[in-house]
């Protein structure tokens, strides 16, 4: 199949797909449209390299963006949702890098980069390429072929003043004839331009990506080569690597004088409570459990491996690094687990502690790899783990746990906060209003009534938007209607928060 025949397929399908996402996408909060529209484009990625070369593309990794995509109409949390939808791209990334014929197994972390850049780049700015140098707009198969575009393109113009006249004529000349008219042209001009605009832009980035991975073999960019390692020697990545292991044996230490010590050690030395002193620091320590494994990464790198005697003093220091940063790890779950029990489970420190969690796992796949000579498997195994882990928060339903956990909490120790469980998405109704039984009335009352104050219940949305988190805390909602005529006749009094 030709250069031109194939770019026409593609602006054909982006345009398909363009008005595709114009009817579907419109609806928000997005849920089962989204995952659709997404089959839709899998579909198309599928197909052009097919009709394109005659060979199957890697379909089995269109399975990772559908699937991420599809998990808009089962859960409602937004931050999830965020990140369901970055691993969404990531999995139409890793089909373009495939069918560049990568093996996706031994690819580095650069190769990565650059791949995705190269996505970003191709999906922004292909389409004006496909366009205006893909398709031989002005070379016609034959002379009879210009010659009939030229003569239709003639005619039409002739024909614009002669409608515009005689239609105006006609218009003033019958009223039947001229309400006909008005009803055809009788157009909300602000709601077509705006899903004009929304489809072609839709269908530009479409045209974009789907021109990425057709043809490769005229890339965006040129392909720009892996840098060259330093080849440092032992001295050199020993001395920053030995500071750093000092710092954080030093921490340790203290970690373990403070933390383990006891309350009494801790309001005696500094003068605050354990839960004050654990609240303190743990997000930074998150920063730096997450920023070893660069730092790792970037010193194997620069490393002269070629040298035995390298390899295996790296090793040395990277393992005892490594020991530390797990002690560090285990001293901030601590941290946590004090600062959950003193005020309670919000989404930003379940979202940092499962963070370090999948850091924990990143690292120690990059001993099983990276330590024993595999650096280019790291990458994909530490890409793997993170759509694995995503997946895992799907189906764990975060917020669900986060109202449980603060609803089980001692009221004694601090009341429930109902401003905060009605912030949390509809995943978390059906758990809170099975639990509400262990609220007072007024807190009861005043739960419910935050929670029909909702966008998800107040909002009615068609079945582009129709998603199972929200389904199930309507049909709670309406379980609860017992609650609510218990509310109603009795005064709600609001607490202060």
């Amino acid at each position: 199949m030709t250069t031109d025949r194939i770019g026409l397929w593609v602006l054909a399908l982006a345009a398909l797909l363009g008005m595709l996402g114009d009817a579907l996408l419109r609806e928000t909060p997005w849920g089962l449209n989204l995952g659709l529209w997404v089959m839709a484009l899998a579909a198309c990625a599928a197909a052009i390299p097919l009709k394109a070369r005659g060979t199957q593309p890697m379909v089995g990794w269109l399975i990772v963006p559908v699937a991420f995509g599809m998990l808009f109409a089962w859960r409602d949390s937004l931050f999830l949702n965020m990140w369901n939808f970055l691993a969404m791209i990531a999995g139409f990334t890793l089909v373009g890098l495939r069918l560049r014929r990568r093996n996706l197994r031994l690819t580095t972390v650069f190769s990565y980069i650059t791949g995705a850049l190269e996505t970003i780049l191709s999906t922004a700015f292909g389409a004006l390429i496909l366009v205006f140098g893909d398709v031989r707009w002005l070379k016609p198969k034959s002379e009879t072929t210009a010659g009939g575009y030229r003569s239709v393109l003639i005619g039409l113009l002739l024909a614009a003043p002669l409608v515009l006249v005689f239609g105006a004529l006609l218009m003033a000349a019958d009223p039947v004839f001229e309400r006909l008219v008005r009803a055809v042209f009788d157009w909300d001009f602000e709601t077509l331009a705006s899903h004009v605009f929304l489809a072609l832009f839709i269908a530009w980035l479409v045209a974009g990506y789907l021109r990425g991975i057709v043809f490769q073999e005229k890339p965006l960019t040129a392909s720009v080569p892996e840098p060259k390692s330093p080849s440092l020697g032992i001295v050199e990545i020993g001395i920053p690597l030995g500071i750093v292991i000092a710092m954080f044996a030093i921490f340790v230490i203290i970690q373990v004088q403070y933390l383990f010590g006891g309350e009494d050690l801790v309001q005696s030395t500094l003068g605050l409570s354990y839960a004050e002193y654990a609240r303190r620091g743990f997000f930074e320590l998150v920063t730096v459990t997450a920023l070893i494994a660069p730092v790792l990464l970037i010193s194997e790198w620069m490393l002269d491996t070629g040298v035995r005697k390298n390899r295996k003093s790296f090793a040395a220091l990277a393992t005892v690094l490594l020991i530390l940063v797990s002690i560090v790890m285990a001293s901030a779950l601590e941290r946590m687990r004090l600062y959950v029990d003193a005020y309670g489970l919000t989404q930003d420190r379940f979202y940092a502690t499962a963070f370090m969690l999948w850091i924990a796992t990143v690292l120690g796949w990059l001993v099983s790899t990276v330590l024993r000579g595999q650096r280019r498997r790291f990458a994909f195994g530490a890409i793997v783990s993170g759509f694995l882990f995503l997946a895992g928060l799907n189906i764990i339903n975060p917020n669900a746990i986060i109202a449980r956990t603060n609803m089980n909490r001692p009221q004694a120790v601090q009341p429930v906060d109902a401003h905060h469980l009605s912030d949390l998405s509809a995943d978390a109704v059906p758990t809170i209003l099975a639990r509400i039984g262990t609220l007072d009335q007024t807190e009861q009352c005043e739960l419910i009534s935050l929670l029909r104050q909702r966008r998800w219940f107040l909002h009615q949305t068609d079945w582009r938007g129709w998603n199972f988190g929200r389904l199930r805390a309507k049909r709670a909602m309406r379980n609860a209607d017992r609650l609510r005529h218990d509310c109603e006749s009795t005064p709600v009094q609001q607490t202060d928060h």
